[in-house]
């Protein structure tokens, strides 16, 4: 029986001091970004363009008036970017948003977001920190390159899905040293090497790096990384390229850091 009460699994119901606290997140979040110049933006809970950004079975799909195939909005960085070029006609490069996206069968998952058009990951990765700084907040750093699990696959017999759950019986052996220290990144092919130096780069933010990990957002095209809190990830960010425009951005996963102030 379902009462009139009842809400659906996944979906998020904010009241009291938990309803405070995120309103305060949220509000810290805009002061940086309208300190660093980011514009506001706020999009539709309707997109027909998701699949290039997640796998088919994570949406909600339906249809709408004219019977086209639409979704509920589950990520947000590809309608940003569209909606600033093709809609907006913005000469702004920095966007900031804070609104939910929408997971199948019935999650919800409120974020603080930013898209940098043209902009360096390592400046979107600042702006990230300062955030969590200014919420007194500090988590580890993973780092990772989408482009070196898919290099592999083309260097070797090795599959996505081998690298995703590592079975290292099948790594040849340089492949087993990207768990290491790379240090020594000579022993890598050209291809990969590069790649590997690109993420080194972030070892002056004291990133954890993990070149074999693979990321589940389709529209990344190089240099992720993610804020984890035990089995939590409390942001992530990356490259990608949209209208063939290179740019950045992240979201912080406000329900992951509400559960800082749980108990």
């Amino acid at each position: 029986m379902i009462f009139a009460h009842d809400i659906p699994d996944g979906a998020k119901l904010y009241f009291g001091k938990k309803a405070k606290i995120k309103r305060e997140i949220e509000k810290i979040a805009s002061e940086v970004f309208e300190n660093e110049g980011y514009e506001e933006i706020v999009t539709p809970y309707f997109s027909y363009h998701q699949l290039e950004a997640l796998r088919e079975k994570d949406l909600i799909r339906f249809t709408d008036s004219e019977n086209r195939t639409l979704a509920l909005r589950g990520d947000s960085s590809i309608d940003v970017i569209r909606l600033v070029l093709k809609r907006l006609k913005s000469e702004a490069k920095k966007w900031f948003y804070i609104q939910p996206v929408f997971r199948a069968p019935s999650t919800e998952i409120y974020q603080i977001g930013a898209e940098w058009l043209e902009g360096k990951l390592e400046d979107v990765l600042k702006t990230n920190i300062n955030i969590l700084n200014r919420l007194d907040k500090s988590y580890p750093l993973v780092v990772s390159h989408i482009k070196i699990p898919k290099l592999i696959c083309e260097l070797t017999d090795l599959e996505m899905e081998d690298i995703e759950k590592l079975r290292l019986y099948k790594f040849p052996n340089w492949v087993k040293k990207l768990l290491g220290d790379l240090e020594d990144v000579l022993i890598f092919p050209k291809e990969i090497r590069e790649c590997v130096e690109e993420i080194k780069e972030f070892k002056k933010f004291n990133a954890i790096l993990a070149p074999l990990y693979v990321a589940n957002l389709r529209y990344y095209t190089g240099i992720f990384y993610r804020f984890l809190n035990k089995n939590d990830v409390i942001s992530k960010g990356g490259e990608y390229e949209v209208e063939g425009i290179k740019s950045s951005g992240f979201s912080i996963y406000t329900d992951n850091l509400l559960k800082e102030w749980d108990g």
